[in-house]
Order: structure tokens, then C-alpha cells, then sequence
């Protein structure tokens, strides 16, 4: 047993004076060790459903997060902010800011800009220890085999280059994607602040509708009081009142909606806008002529769905220059210094080499072929989606102008008709129903006016959906949308 024992420390003894003897092979890897130090570590975030809860319910229009959003990136806004009243331009800035949808799409942007590191790195060299003992050494000559070999691959063809582009394009395309969800976010806006804003002014017209509606209901009982009027009028009349209160309380009940809808596309709780004052007036306001000569170019130019289709196909264009560079193998160069029984070797491998035999990669390139029709395809469809839809908008545009007019036209006659009977009551020649019953006419033709020029602004929200731009100057003067930035 002692005798096993002393063998045994006599073996790590010899092997301990062979390694300080060639310590210096192995300062390399020990400085190769060093670097863990440089390491990325994990970063923990715990995520709990009442923390975002409480996140949620903590956002705010007056927040100073936002404020410092719109400095950063809009400073032009910034210089009045919070506003006093919250148009499309000011909540568009906000929705650029709160809403869960375009998260998500800027962080679906942060994934592929880091995938492009992922493309960049160079594959890493591995290295190797030999360390044998012969233990039948010949005489004189030393036990220890030792050393250090490293493998150095070298990718071959621009593999590398290729990744690179077609990550890059991927960027580009989740960049895009980025505008393509901001600009639906910023039409829903524009829709459901367009929908409240018609509410609101049938409310207002409604409202005077039912109070001319019973003030005849109560001329009218007070004719059937002395025989002037019969009771079938007078329930014809009471069954008028009836409806209109029921159209009153429908448009009442429809701003309410829509005002929790407006909350939703800003990402905010719908209690949020209690307080606000809204500037809608915009919408009654002239309508801007489209670009009829250039409005399919500017729907190529500008909708970033189409520009993302066309980044997506580069994209593919570059994973098919990768797939057919890997018919090339890559190389394996493996310098090294063995000490071998008391011989010292240099080496220098070139080793790895993968020979193409038995295929060349033909079933990748066969899909990449097809993956780059696909993209090729998925682009000219997004070009007749964009030319059909620019047609159709312009179409109903150009529809809506002679329904606007006549109804334009209508309510000046019934105005010009109101004012002549009010005239006629002055003088005596008119009595109170007939001026009720003019008013209530031209109650009736700004009703259909209001619902001719909601028809308009939807025609103008197609046209700007079409083209992926407003046809008046929302974004802050002098500035461009950024909503890929947070």
C-alpha cells in the first residue's frame, strides 16, 4: 500500500515539473480564460400581471414620460405641451407613445437589429490540450506528450458578407413594418376621432330636433284644445317626439363608445380623456383636393407595407447568394507545438475540408429559389392591393363631392326659407307652427349636411390610408415621424 502510495505522488511530482518547464505554452490559454471576465450575464425582469396593471392604469396625457418623448423627438410640438386642446396631431403624438401594438412592433425591430450582430460574428477558435503519459517509455527519453493545437475556421465565398445583407434587409423590413403599425395606428385615430366628432354634432342638431318636435306637440295639443287640429295629428306628432328621442339617445350613447374606442387606439383607460378637451373642428373644415395625377406613385412611394415587402425580398435575394457561397467549404487551419517524449513538434493542420460529394447543397438553394418567388410575389401583391385601394378611394371621393354639394345647396335653401319665414312671422303673416315646422326643416338639412361631410372625411381617410399619407400636414412642421424611436 505504501508503495502505491509513494508511486502515485512520485507520478504528480514529475508532472507538475513538466508543466512548469513548458508553462509558457500554456500563458496563451490562460489569457484565453482571462476574457471570461467579458462575458454578458443575465439580467432577471420579473413580470407580474398587477405591475402592468398598475402601469397601465398610471398613464396619463399630462404624464412627463410623454412630454419628454415629444421634446426628444418632436421638439417643434414640445414647445406648447401639454396643449390645451388634443387634436389629431397632438393625440397622434401620444399614440405614438402609448400604444401596446406599436410596442410590440418596435420590439419585434430590436430582435432583428440584434439578429444583425448574431449575422456579424466570426465563428470562434477552439483550441485543444494534449497531455499524455507513455508508460513504457524508451530510455533516456521522457513520458510526457503535451502541447497545444488550435482549430481556426475561416468561413470561405462572403459567407459572412451575405449574412450580414440579409439581416440588414430583415432590419429594414421590421423597420418599415414599424411605420406600416404607426400608420395604422394613426388612421384608426383619425376614424375613431372622425366617428366622435359626428356624434357630437348629431347629438347637438338632434337634441334641437326633439325640442322643436315637442314645443309642435304642444301647439298642436293646444289646437285640438278648441278644435283646430285632430287627434290623429296629434299622435302623429307625439310618435315623431317618441323617435326622435330615441335618435338622441342612440348618438348619445354612440359618442360614449367611440370615446372608449379613441382611449383604446391611444393605449390609455378610457377615464383618461374625462377631462380632455378635444379640438375636432378640424373635420368640418375645408377638404383638400387629392393628388389625382400622382396618387399611385405616391402610394408606391410611401406605404410602408409595400416597402417592406420589397426589404423582405432583398432580404431573400441575400439567403440565396448564402446558400449557394455554402456549396464552398469553409476552412480549418490548426497551428500547433506538441512536446512529445522530450521532442518538441510545430504543426499546422489544414483540416475540416467538407468534400462535396454526395450533395452540393442543392436542397437549400432550391428553397431559397422558391423563398425569393415568394417574396417576389408577396411584393406585387402589396402593389395591386395598393393601386386597387388608391382607385377605390379616389373613386368615392370623387362620388361624395356631388352628394356633398347637393346637400350644400339644400341646407342654403332651407336656410334662405327659414329667414323668409321668420320674416313672414314678424309681420304677422306666419304663425308659431310654421316657423317650428321651417326650423325644424333646416335642423333636418343640416342633419343630412353633417352626414354628407362625415361621408367626405371618410373618403379623405381613404385616400390618406391609400397613399400611407396625410393630404394635410399632420406631423409637426419641419419634422419627420420617427416611431421606430421611443
Amino acid at each position: 500500500m505504501k508503495a502505491a502510495i509513494h508511486a502515485s505522488t512520485e507520478w504528480w511530482l514529475a508532472a507538475l515539473r513538466v508543466l512548469a518547464r513548458a508553462r509558457h505554452l500554456f500563458l496563451p490559454v490562460a489569457g484565453l480564460l482571462l476574457t471570461a471576465c467579458a462575458f454578458d450575464r443575465y439580467d432577471p425582469r420579473p413580470l407580474s400581471t398587477a405591475a402592468v396593471a398598475d402601469a397601465y392604469s398610471a398613464r396619463s396625457l399630462q404624464s412627463p414620460e410623454l412630454r419628454e418623448f415629444v421634446r426628444r423627438h418632436y421638439p417643434r410640438a414640445a414647445e406648447v405641451w401639454p396643449p390645451n386642446q388634443w387634436d389629431l396631431e397632438s393625440l397622434t403624438l401620444a399614440a405614438l407613445y402609448f400604444n401596446p401594438e406599436l410596442e410590440a412592433a418596435r420590439t419585434r425591430l430590436a430582435t432583428t437589429e440584434a439578429a444583425m450582430t448574431t449575422a456579424a460574428q466570426r465563428p470562434n477558435p477552439t483550441v485543444q490540450l494534449p497531455f499524455q503519459r507513455t508508460l513504457n517509455p524508451k530510455g533516456g527519453d521522457s513520458p510526457w506528450t503535451l502541447g497545444i493545437a488550435l482549430d481556426i475556421p475561416i468561413e470561405t465565398a462572403g459567407k459572412r458578407g451575405y449574412r450580414i445583407d440579409e439581416a440588414t434587409h430583415l432590419s429594414s423590413a421590421a423597420r418599415f413594418q414599424v411605420a406600416n403599425v404607426a400608420w395604422g395606428v394613426r388612421n384608426q385615430l383619425r376614424t375613431q376621432l372622425l366617428n366622435l366628432w359626428f356624434a357630437e354634432e348629431r347629438t347637438v342638431l338632434l337634441q334641437q330636433q326633439l325640442q322643436l318636435d315637442q314645443r309642435t306637440v304642444a301647439m298642436l295639443e293646444r289646437r285640438q284644445a278648441v278644435g283646430d287640429a285632430s287627434p290623429w295629428e296629434v299622435n302623429q306628432q307625439r310618435l315623431t317626439v317618441m323617435q326622435s328621442r330615441t335618435d338622441l339617445l342612440a348618438a348619445q350613447r354612440q359618442a360614449a363608445v367611440i370615446r372608449v374606442q379613441v382611449a383604446t387606439v391611444l393605449g390609455l383607460r378610457a377615464s383618461t380623456l374625462d377631462a380632455v378637451d378635444l379640438d375636432l373642428k378640424a373635420f368640418a373644415q375645408g377638404y383638400p383636393a387629392p393628388p389625382s395625377q400622382t396618387i399611385r406613385l405616391q402610394a408606391l412611394l410611401n406605404r410602408a407595407d409595400v416597402l417592406a415587402g420589397l426589404a423582405q425580398y432583398e432580404a431573400s435575394q441575400a439567403a440565396l447568394q448564402l446558400e449557394v457561397a455554402k456549396q464552398y467549404p469553409d476552412i480549418h487551419l490548426g497551428p500547433g507545438y506538441t512536446f512529445d517524449q522530450g521532442a518538441r513538434k510545430l504543426g499546422f493542420d489544414f483540416a475540416g475540408l467538407v468534400l462535396p460529394i454526395f450533395n452540393r447543397n442543392e436542397g437549400p438553394i432550391a428553397e431559397a429559389r422558391s423563398r425569393r418567388l415568394e417574396a417576389q410575389a408577396r411584393v406585387q401583391q402589396l402593389e395591386a392591393q395598393a393601386f386597387s385601394e388608391t382607385d377605390s378611394a379616389l373613386a368615392a371621393y370623387q362620388a361624395i363631392q356631388n352628394i356633398l354639394k347637393q346637400s350644400e345647396e339644400q341646407a342654403a335653401v332651407q336656410s334662405r326659407q327659414l329667414a323668409a319665414t321668420r320674416r313672414s312671422f314678424e309681420i304677422g303673416q306666419a304663425d308659431h307652427l310654421a316657423l317650428t315646422l321651417a326650423e325644424k326643416s333646416e335642423v333636418t338639412a343640416q342633419l343630412v349636411l353633417k352626414d354628407a361631410t362625415f361621408q367626405m372625411q371618410q373618403a379623405i381617410g381613404r385616400l390618406e390610408d391609400a397613399m400611407q399619407r396625410p393630404l394635410t400636414t399632420s406631423a409637426p412642421s419641419g419634422e419627420r415621424m420617427n416611431p421606430e424611436f421611443k
